[in-house]
């Protein structure tokens, strides 16, 4: 069973990010009443995402933001994500697009420094990354960055600059 959440929540919603619960209501469709959470991007304040509550594989989609403790955690880890590159297009595009589904802070952690690692491989080569690559890439880095921005509270700006400092602080720590 996946958790109730209310109006006024903040949650991240897969590929949407950083959301506001602003309201839940029951739709008529097909003469059939459904209840959906109505779900505002923080930074896309333009758009609005309907989830039906009762649709277990969509909600599963939906998690409260890291804490803080969670967040540093998490960039901790940044130097060490695995590696998860597919070789086969078609594979890789079908494993990345799940794990943008899934909506786990690691995994997409794992995504960014694998899809970076192989940027910059393509670049040594005079070669440029995939362009489906460079998609998945934007994407996880901008779902990532707002959650981070969110819960630290920082401008989305200032996000790279964080995350390269904790980083940094960490390597100078364990030296």
């Amino acid at each position: 069973m996946n958790k109730r959440y209310s109006i006024g929540d903040k949650i991240i919603y897969s590929q949407s990010g950083v959301c506001a619960v602003e309201d839940i209501t029951v739709g008529e469709f097909c003469g059939e009443s459904t209840e959906y959470y109505v779900l505002r991007p923080l930074y896309d304040s333009g758009s609005l995402v309907y989830v039906p509550t009762g649709n277990e594989k969509l909600v599963s989609r939906i998690r409260g933001a890291m804490t803080r403790d969670e967040v540093d955690d998490a960039i901790e880890y940044m130097p060490r994500a695995e590696n998860i590159w597919i070789e086969n297009d078609n594979k890789r595009k079908e494993a990345y697009s799940a794990i943008l589904l899934e909506n786990q802070p690691t995994h997409i952690i794992e995504m960014i420094r694998t899809l970076r690692s192989r940027r910059e491989e393509q670049r040594s080569k005079k070669k440029r990354l995939h362009i489906a690559d460079e998609h998945f890439l934007e994407r996880a880095q901008r779902i990532l960055g707002d959650e981070i921005s969110y819960v630290t509270g920082l401008d989305r700006r200032d996000v790279d600059t964080y995350i390269a400092s904790r980083i940094e602080n960490a390597a100078v720590k364990e030296a």
